[in-house]
Parts: C-alpha cells; sequence; structure tokens
C-alpha cells in the first residue's frame, strides 16, 4: 500500500480505489478476467500441451478477449532492507488514496466496502512506518506485449430515475444506444449516454426481487408407455451386447425414426436431456433388481 503512493510521480498514474476479494472467484471484472487466464492455462495443459516458456503462455490464453502478453523481469539488484508494515493491514479491505483537497499523500483504508469508517494515515506517519527505507522507482526489463485478437466489452453503470443502465462499450462509436419503454417508468432521459455503446440492458428498481421474477416453467411431460416401451428394449440390447449398445442421441435419433414410419406422434420424442436422465435412472433401477434377485438365487442355493 505504501509503494502505491509513489504510482503518480513514477507512472503519472492515480490510484483511486483498492479492494481486497477472495482471489479466483470472480466478483469483480478484473478478477473474472484472471479467473479466465487460470482457467484457459488449465484446459491447454489438459489437452496435452505444455507450458515451457511465455510462447505457450500467449498460445494457452490467445484467444480470451483484451488479454495482452509480456515478459517483466524485475530488477532484483536492489539493496533489500526492512520494509515497514502497516499495523493491522490484514483486516483492512478497501484502501484509498486522496489526489485531492487538503489529505493529498494521505492513506485510507477501512474494513470493506462502503463499510466502516475511514482510517487515515497522514505522510508523517506514513514515513514513520517506511523508516529509513528509500523507496525507487523499479526499473525491470520486459518485452513488447502481444496483441488481443477480440476487445473485452466492459459494462458502464449509470442510474437515472430509479433505473439502473448497464451500457456495454465495444470500444465503436458513433452507434446510438436505444433504450426501449420497457415500462411506464422509463422516460426518455438518459440522454448522455446517447451516442456512447451499440446495446444496454435496462434494470427497474426492485428487479430482484421475486415478485418480479417470470415463475412460468416449462410444463413436465412424463414419457409415454409407448416410448418408454421402445427406450427400455435399446436399453438391455446394448446391455446383451456392448458393442450395440444406444447412447442418448442414438436412441433419440431412433425415435424419430420410428416416427417417420408412423409408430407414433412426434410430439412423443422426449428431450436428448430427459433421455439421458431416465438412462441414469433406469440403469440404477435395473442394477437393483439384478442384485436383489441375485441374492435370493444365492439363499434359495444355500436352503436347498
Amino acid at each position: 500500500m505504501l509503494i502505491i503512493g509513489h504510482w503518480n510521480d513514477w507512472y503519472n498514474i492515480v490510484p483511486r480505489k483498492w479492494i481486497f476479494l477472495e482471489a479466483g472467484e470472480a466478483k469483480t471484472l478484473i478478477d473474472s478476467h484472471h479467473a479466465q487466464i487460470s482457467q484457459a492455462i488449465k484446459r491447454y495443459v489438459k489437452l496435452g500441451n505444455t507450458i515451457e516458456n511465455g510462447n505457450d503462455i500467449e498460445t494457452a490464453i490467445n484467444e480470451i478477449a483484451g488479454t495482452k502478453v509480456a515478459n517483466l523481469l524485475p530488477n532484483r539488484n536492489q539493496e533489500k532492507g526492512k520494509i515497514g508494515t502497516i499495523s493491522g493491514i490484514k483486516s483492512y479491505h478497501e484502501w484509498m488514496w486522496p489526489d485531492q483537497g487538503e489529505d493529498i499523500g494521505f492513506i485510507y483504508a477501512r474494513i470493506l466496502p462502503e463499510i466502516g469508517e475511514w482510517k487515515k494515515w497522514s505522510p508523517t506517519q506514513i514515513e514513520k512506518i517506511q523508516k529509513e527505507r528509500i523507496n525507487e522507482k523499479p526499473n525491470p526489463q520486459y518485452s513488447t506485449h502481444s496483441e488481443s485478437s477480440k476487445r473485452w466489452t466492459l459494462p458502464i453503470v449509470t442510474r437515472g430515475n430509479n433505473l439502473l443502465f448497464f451500457i456495454y462499450d465495444s470500444g465503436i462509436s458513433g452507434i446510438n444506444c436505444e433504450l426501449e419503454e420497457l415500462s411506464p417508468n422509463i422516460s426518455n432521459s438518459n440522454n448522455s449516454n446517447e451516442g456512447i455503446t451499440q446495446s444496454c440492458e435496462v434494470f427497474i428498481s426492485g428487479w430482484a426481487l421475486n415478485s418480479h421474477k417470470n415463475s412460468k416453467k416449462e410444463p413436465w411431460k412424463r414419457i409415454s408407455k409407448n416410448v418408454k416401451r421402445i427406450l427400455e428394449n435399446m436399453f438391455h440390447t446394448g446391455t446383451a451386447n456392448p458393442n450395440c449398445k444406444f447412447s442418448a442421441q442414438q436412441m433419440h435419433e431412433e425415435l424419430v425414426r420410428r416416427v417417420q414410419l408412423g409408430e407414433f406422434d412426434e410430439n412423443d420424442i422426449p428431450k436428448i436431456s430427459t433421455i439421458q436422465n431416465w438412462i441414469t435412472g433406469f440403469s440404477r433401477k435395473w442394477k437393483e433388481v439384478m442384485a436383489i434377485r441375485e441374492l435370493e438365487e444365492i439363499e434359495n442355493t444355500e436352503n436347498a
């Protein structure tokens, strides 16, 4: 946190806020982006590839939008000294570095974002924490970064008239965002967002409440007896001869063929996912029946 306070002098970067979250849980856009990189590298390895150098990493994540790769070699030759630590630093999860007003040079921190009072450290207190250590600008060696093959789309959140607008900016200018009247509460406001984006979503105040949710579900449909008989026949055929085992896709195709022959109506054909669930349930029941039958035969043999 003490080093970040020098970013403005070193890199002309003004840090506005820093929030610590549990890594890899995708609670923010940045954390989500890091999780995508991690998963892309894992997938690359699972496909039989190896990560041996920077080029392999670049290949593994080249399909992720808005991601550029460069080789960074830190300068390890600086003299190492004891680094002062802010007392209780692990208890604070939101940090700020004011760059305007009377508190320029201060460090702010509080326990949770938007919760609790700010704890402030003045420049004098910061000097005492750093003791005699002098923070110098790092001078690492780095390569030219790669270029991303896709743009990273970011949502811009704005508020107006009890509405929450998520506006997605794809970096294309000159495309107007037209808001449809989804509710009587939506008026022809938010003109400041015109000409910025290509699409947007409008959320009415209270949109997350149960009263605003669509509770309609697809009607659950039972598998007809005729279709079930055909499925059981295909299941037992595959059990008797593993070379003729039917997958859910193949069972569905067989049912379609029988519909064309006029054996039953097309509406009686279940979805592939339904057939897969039926196979799982029927297989479990069939194994139970076979196990009970085997136990009964053993018991009858012992009593004979």
